[in-house]
């Protein structure tokens, strides 16, 4: 238990099953889409953590809202970035990383090959499953912006990710 949590459970910030039960609930799409996002295990496991202690410490607030799992959203995967510039770390600066081969394709590689609004689009939406409205609020973007960059990602997917049938 990291420290932040632990001075919470004294205090008795946000204490109580209803959080644990947000966290059972959240917690592995939070963490599928922070992965998909930055394709780093442990930088998405501990911005996905981060972004729960965050909540924990403001549960009293965020416990009554609609919004609470797109907020712990979008502060995972702004953790993930936070930390991706600081470590330098991704798939793509590895040269030893083949591409995919036959019929099987690297769902990672391609999403991260995505410029950042466009992979964070398409996660938010499809790893996500937050309807377009939400979408927009987590990237504070209209639906139309968003719309467009679901548009020019899935252009950009289609080729890395066409299954050649012989």
């Amino acid at each position: 238990m990291t420290s932040m949590v632990m001075e919470a459970v004294l205090l008795g910030i946000g204490a109580g099953v209803l959080f644990e039960d947000f966290y059972d609930r959240e917690h592995a799409r939070v963490f599928r889409a922070v992965l998909a996002f930055c394709g780093d295990r442990v930088v998405a496991e501990d911005a996905t953590q981060e972004a729960f202690v965050k909540a924990f410490v403001r549960w009293r607030r965020l416990r009554a809202e609609d919004w609470a799992a797109g907020w712990v959203m979008a502060t995972a995967m702004n953790q993930s970035r936070r930390s991706s510039r600081k470590v330098r770390h991704s798939l793509l600066s590895s040269r030893d990383t083949p591409g995919p081969t036959g019929d099987r394709v690297d769902l990672a590689r391609a999403l991260l090959s995505l410029p950042e609004r466009q992979r964070q689009a398409v996660i938010l939406f499809h790893v996500a499953d937050h309807p377009l409205s939400v979408v927009a609020e987590l990237m504070a973007l209209s639906e139309g912006a968003v719309k467009s960059h679901l548009g020019r990602a899935r252009k950009a997917l289609r080729a890395p990710l066409e299954v050649k049938h012989d």
